[in-house]
Formats: structure tokens, sequence, C-alpha cells
């Protein structure tokens, strides 16, 4: 958990470790702003070109209205750009020597958060689609589970083969734990039964 001292988890059991802990790739933040960037320079372009070419319906009496609408935009903008920034930074995925955890921020006052115990693992795979995606090492790693929640999935995260190890290794280790309890059980058992 040195690694790992700037996140605070007060939902972690006592010898719980923190193995990985992951948030969406880089590229998901630069794709969604690069739409708000485009729609930035068409308002900013309106504002600045439109009283050359469109002089009646910005001036004079419309003025105020051109006015409130640009003021309007750009507020959206920036909020729409705050919802993205916390969809981002708050959906976490969190891997730890005994469990995933899924925290999905959805808007600004919803959070959801899921996990799932390996010996609920049933499948894992990774879905990495496309020439960006494949150059730049992101994509997403499905976990299918035996439990209540069909699927835990980790969208967009970089190197998703390097997660997808990480993962079955840990899974590994808990059957070999399950295993050695359960001969620790028998042979308890046994020794019990002797007496």
């Amino acid at each position: 958990m040195d690694g790992f001292s700037k996140y605070h988890f007060k939902d972690l059991e006592e010898n719980e470790q923190i193995i990985k802990v992951l948030h969406r790739n880089w590229f998901y933040l630069f794709e969604q702003f690069f739409w708000i960037l485009v729609i930035s320079i068409v308002i900013f372009l309106s504002v600045v070109l439109g009283p050359a070419y469109f002089p009646n319906l910005l001036g004079g009496e419309f003025r105020p209205t051109a006015l409130f609408l640009e003021n309007f935009f750009m507020l959206a903008i920036w909020i729409f750009s705050f919802i993205i920034w916390i969809d981002y930074y708050y959906d976490i995925w969190i891997i730890t020597d005994q469990r995933i955890i899924n925290i999905e921020q959805r808007g600004l006052f919803a959070r959801k958060v899921s996990e799932m115990t390996f010996d609920k693992m049933q499948d894992i795979s990774v879905q990495v689609d496309g020439f960006l995606p494949t150059m730049l090492n992101f994509g997403d790693v499905r976990v299918q589970t035996a439990g209540e929640i069909e699927d835990f999935i980790f969208r967009t995260i970089s190197d998703p083969y390097h997660i997808k190890n990480i993962i079955v290794e840990m899974h590994k280790k808990d059957e070999l734990n399950s295993t050695e309890r359960l001969g620790d059980m028998i042979k308890e058992k046994m020794g019990q039964g002797s007496e």
C-alpha cells in the first residue's frame, strides 16, 4: 500500500493490500475535450466574426439577446467540461489482493460502488478495437462473474493485457489460498475425529 498512500479507502479489510488503482486512459479525456474545443472555437469565431457579417443581428436591439446567448453557451461549456472531468477523475477501479472494487461516478451527485471477490470470477477478456487504441495501448477489460452483477468492465484503461494478467494472477492466488484453507479444515476435522 506504500505506492498508493495518496488514496484513502476506508472500506479496506484489515490485511487487504491494494495492488493497482486504475483510471481511464488519457485519450478518453482528450477525445471528450476535443469536441468541447471545437464548439468553443465555433462560439469564439461567431463572437469575433459575427458582427462583421451580421451587423444588424448582433447590434442594436438584438445585442442583449446575443450577449445572453454567448454567455449561456460559454457557461454550458464550462459546466459540461467540469462534468467530464468529474466523470474521468472519480471513475476508479481498484484491484486488491482480495477483490476488485468498481467506483463509477454518474453525473455530479450519483456514484455507484460495486465489488467482486476473486472466487466469483468466471472469465476475463480484453477488447482493444481500432488503430489508435492499439497504438496507444488502451482498451476494455471485461470480468464475468457468478455474482449478482454480471460483468465488471474496466473501460478504456491503459495496458489492458497487463491488467488482465494481474487479475488472473490474483484469481490463482485466491484459488490456492482457498484450497489451502480447505485442506487445513479437513486436517482439523480428521484430527478431531481420531480423538
